[in-house]
């Protein structure tokens, strides 16, 4: 009888547990991805053109400088491209705050 009242125990937990994370994942889930770009990367500025997201500064001359362009497509692998100063991302899903600062900490 002490066996199934742990596992009932345990059971409960995780099923707590679950949808403890489930709800903590929702909230995140309603900003944008730019929002959360925006965020990490205060420095810089963040925009979004045509479903990439854009991070750059100002130069001296008031022209945006494209620093990095992030683009999501689901049917490439992660992809790194070099053009000139500017350097593309390509992921197969939405990166990890983690991964992209891995990812820029060079660039920016």
């Amino acid at each position: 009888m002490d066996k199934y009242l742990v596992v009932a125990i345990v059971v409960i937990a995780c099923i707590v547990l679950v949808i403890y994370t489930q709800r903590a994942d929702s909230g995140s889930a309603k900003k944008s991805f730019k929002d959360i770009v925006q965020k990490k990367f205060s420095p810089y500025k963040v925009i979004e053109r045509n479903g990439v997201i854009v991070i750059g500064e100002y130069n001296t001359h008031d022209q945006f400088e494209e620093r990095i362009m992030i683009r999501i497509d689901q049917n490439q692998e992660k992809n790194i491209r070099n053009f000139g100063r500017r350097v593309t991302f390509t992921y197969s899903k939405q990166p990890s705050v983690r991964e992209m600062r891995q990812d820029f900490a060079p660039y920016l």
